[in-house]
């Protein structure tokens, strides 16, 4: 989970269902009243600015196509996951460098928010599971964990909240393809509180053949230095960093 506090400051959700195109994940929806939801074909990459993905109200689960990893030999996740990103990427997102707890298998990377108000929070983790130290996983324990993640996500991605607001079957991410770049993926948009701060976070996790990768992407805005005056950051927010660098992650597995 993506560091809640920062210098006094923190942290998080809004409602809908979703699974489009583009993060073609979920959409944001602004306000409860919006128009309902509807479905964007994915036959072909989504040219609409990550802000503007349609979520879809279904939360079916997909069916496995194994079309990216087919016949192909088991696949290795990238020794440190803190190199995956190119140095023009961590440029777009603003986030220069990166840092990992040895006792997390996961790369973390952290705007700058400043010193004075308005802060800009914004958080973001890369992590792949490959089984145990010496012992890859099948392609078939990759989808059973990837079952047993998206049960769970599904009901309570946070210990810190309920379940999510928005939920669905990854199409396409960024310009990563369902069935060309990974085989499988979800999507969920959550808000989680603790103490006075309050985080908005988006999880995307996509199974490529044996290699199950999570991408979470979390923030909160705060005009003052009063934490309680957080706004966690939006579902279109979270989406538009999992795009950017989804694409990177998949890739570094091979």
């Amino acid at each position: 989970m993506a560091k809640w506090t920062r210098s006094g400051l923190g942290v998080t959700v809004l409602a809908v269902l979703a699974a489009g195109c583009g993060v073609v994940l979920p959409q944001a929806q602004p306000s409860p009243s919006a128009t309902p939801a509807r479905v964007r074909s994915s036959a072909a990459p989504s040219s609409t600015p990550p802000g503007e993905h349609v979520a879809a109200t279904s939360t079916a689960t997909s069916t496995p196509t194994s079309t990216a990893t087919a016949g192909a030999a088991a696949l290795k996740a990238p020794a440190d996951p803190c190199r995956v990103l190119s140095a023009r990427t961590r440029l777009r997102i603003r986030m220069p460098k990166a840092t990992r707890n040895r006792r997390d298998v996961a790369c973390a990377w952290t705007n700058e928010p400043g010193t004075a108000p308005p802060f800009v929070l914004r958080d973001l983790k890369i992590s792949y599971t490959t089984g145990l130290a010496g012992l890859a996983f099948t392609e078939e324990e990759a989808r059973m964990t990837f079952a047993t993640r998206r049960r769970n996500d599904y009901r309570q991605p946070s210990v810190f909240g309920g379940a999510p607001s928005v939920k669905g079957v990854i199409r396409q991410v960024g310009t990563a393809r369902s069935g060309e770049h990974f085989d499988e993926g979800y999507y969920v948009y959550y808000v989680y509180q603790v103490a006075a701060a309050r985080r908005g976070e988006g999880r995307a996790v996509l199974r490529k053949g044996n290699v199950v990768v999570s991408i979470t992407a979390s923030g909160a805005d705060i005009p003052t230095r009063r934490v309680r005056d957080g706004r966690p950051a939006g579902n279109a927010t979270v989406q538009t960093l999992i795009d950017a660098v989804a694409p990177q992650a998949l890739a570094a597995a091979r």
